[in-house]
């Protein structure tokens, strides 16, 4: 099994729920807003929704998937009207979805093998024309100071993550203890890791003739000691 078909129950996603803020929800749609893409949005994974839901309210057509059902019900029941789907990142051809841009969002770009990642970016280049990627292990943000591990408490949820690079396979793999005081859930993640060169070539391969890398969303350039890749593809 896949690591992140479980990953995501109540526990996890609570966590992230609350340690998100709203401005940095408002950013990340500016940025998107800005490309000038078409009204029709692909937000996969859309998590608990908030992408999507900031994306509505301006205006915009979406279509919101994820594998998680914990995250998709909160979604359906923040915002009913929208087009919420439950599904797995690797069954996105078999959606049948047509959009004028696709988001990855959230640092979930990594979660597959390198073939299950090369088949996504095919996908979504036969999805929509516009492609974001939003990925904080990029080689050149994760390494130059990758922590041993974190502690943080958000939502009602604590959560600790230990992380080890594997550098014979190019994983950071995570392994991830939340708590909110009545009930512990371990699980470990593996994000896979490219650099900035990496993944550029691996969306012209996949048929976008443009890519442009950016360091956050306030357009700054993507370089050393970027603490995120945003990634805009164009077909």
């Amino acid at each position: 099994m896949t690591w992140y078909t479980s990953f995501f129950t109540d526990l996890a996603n609570s966590f992230w729920r609350g340690a998100v803020q709203p401005a940095q929800t408002t950013a990340e749609i500016d940025f998107v807003a800005g490309l000038g893409a078409g009204p029709r949005v692909l937000d996969a994974p859309c998590g608990s929704g908030r992408h999507s839901i900031e994306l509505a309210r301006r205006g915009y057509s979406v279509v919101g998937l994820d594998i998680s059902e914990e995250a998709i019900a909160f979604a359906r029941a923040a915002e009913p009207s929208l087009d919420w789907r439950l599904g797995d990142l690797s069954s996105l051809a078999s959606q049948g979805i047509s959009a004028d841009l696709a988001l990855c969002l959230g640092n979930s770009f990594g979660y597959l093998d390198h073939a299950g990642s090369v088949r996504l970016l095919a996908d979504f280049a036969s999805a929509a024309p516009v492609l974001v990627i939003d990925y904080a292990c990029a080689a050149e943000s994760l390494l130059p100071s990758l922590p041993g591990s974190i502690e943080m408490s958000a939502g009602g949820v604590g959560m600790v993550a230990r992380n080890t690079y594997d550098v014979a396979t190019g994983r950071l793999l995570i392994d991830f203890t939340f708590t909110d005081g009545e009930r512990t859930q371990r699980s470990a993640c593996v994000q896979h890791v490219y650099t900035a060169g990496e993944l550029t070539r691996m969306l012209q391969a996949a048929g976008f003739s443009s890519v442009e890398l950016y360091g956050d969303t306030d357009g700054g350039a993507f370089g050393v000691g970027s603490h995120r890749l945003l990634a805009v593809a164009r077909r």
